[in-house]
């Protein structure tokens, strides 16, 4: 066991070197929520800049109405996954909903865009395909790629030049191939070059998510 756990001692070094510094980055809780980007952290008011609140729908008066009815007509929890009994009426209207707003047959809702990721990408590639990734990719993209028994490569940041001689060196390979990319990188604060990612990916005949 203390063989297959030395691996931890290198990262509880550098923990126990980083709280030497008065600084604590791991799980800090926060003690009360004031608004979309602020909160009470440590008894300090501090603005949240890792929220995904970009639209402060949290706080929103119909949301949160919304949210209090679903809670009394149907209690806290669905008690069971989409799979099992956890699919409820609710959930496939708002799936018709937001299909027939966005012009598509259909689609599906997930909890959080870590499993949207992982469901959506272990399910569109296969053993035998490729995946073609931007090398900057977030960790939940690179896990369902990995999740899909592809074959994954990846290319550098924002790279097209990078992208197009990947997919030449694959040949015919490519027309099985499936490039992926971020619109906005969340930890970097850039942008894809998508128009060009997405000629060069047509171009060799691969495809990457709509």
């Amino acid at each position: 066991m203390s063989v297959l756990l030395d691996g931890l001692r290198t990262l509880e070094a550098h923990k126990v070197g980083v709280l030497g510094e008065g600084l604590e980055p791991f799980g800090v809780p926060v003690d009360e929520v004031l608004g979309p980007t602020r909160a009470r952290m440590a008894g300090r008011d501090v603005l949240l800049a890792g929220t995904n609140n970009y639209l402060g729908l949290t706080f929103d008066p119909a949301c949160i109405e919304a949210a209090c009815d679903a809670v009394r007509r149907h209690g806290t929890g669905t008690t069971g996954s989409r799979l099992a009994s956890g699919t409820f009426a609710e959930h496939e209207a708002l799936e018709r909903e937001l299909a027939a707003f966005y012009g598509w047959d259909a689609c599906v809702v997930f909890s959080a865009g870590y499993l949207a990721n992982l469901g959506s990408l272990a399910s569109l590639c296969g053993p035998g395909d490729h995946i073609l990734i931007d090398g900057d990719c977030h960790a939940s993209i690179s896990e369902g790629c990995r999740l899909s028994g592809a074959t994954v490569l990846r290319f550098r940041h924002n790279d097209t030049a990078g992208l197009e001689r990947r997919l030449e060196r694959l040949g015919d390979a490519a027309h099985r191939t499936l490039v992926v990319a971020e619109g906005i990188y969340s930890m970097l604060g850039d942008r894809a070059p998508l128009r060009t990612m997405v000629e060069t990916v047509r171009s060799y005949g691969a495809r990457s998510p709509s």
